[in-house]
């Protein structure tokens, strides 16, 4: 069995040395301020639904948005909470690319619905989870 995993290490490693990474499939973080230019506006979130606008301030196409959204769980007495929060978490995928300055409204309903109790209250938070940002390749006179 080692040897069998040595072999497939060494295959992986020269696989990389073998196929490069482009320029055009470079990945890099965005710094808070720039991860801000894609915004919501207009959100309205309670325990049965979400919606808002997402807006496109930067200079260039996006795409792949994620939306993020979590319910969390307060419970009524905070001393002396339940055994499990039925807080959740979910993940909405728009499916649209925005131009610069762009915009597209999006809407989530939990499913299932979340449950209706007594001993607390669900507070929504929804916020930008990713994007990928389409810049054009430059042309390199020479």
């Amino acid at each position: 069995m080692p040897a069998k995993l040595i072999m497939l290490g060494v295959l992986i490693g020269a696989s990389a040395f073998s196929f490069p990474v482009s320029p055009a499939a470079a990945q890099r973080l965005l710094s808070p301020e720039e991860a801000k230019a894609v915004a919501i506006k207009v959100l309205q979130a309670d325990a049965s639904e979400v919606s808002g606008v997402i807006v496109n301030n930067t200079p260039h196409t996006i795409r792949e948005i994620e939306v993020l959204i979590q319910y969390h769980w307060l419970w009524t007495n905070e001393f002396k909470p339940g055994l499990e929060s039925p807080g959740r978490v979910a993940t909405l995928k728009l499916d649209k690319d925005l131009l610069p300055g762009e915009s597209t409204p999006f809407r989530y309903v939990p499913n299932p619905p979340l449950p209706g109790r007594q001993d607390g209250r669900f507070e929504p938070e929804v916020v930008v989870a990713g994007f990928t940002i389409v810049i054009p390749p430059t042309t390199a006179s020479r």
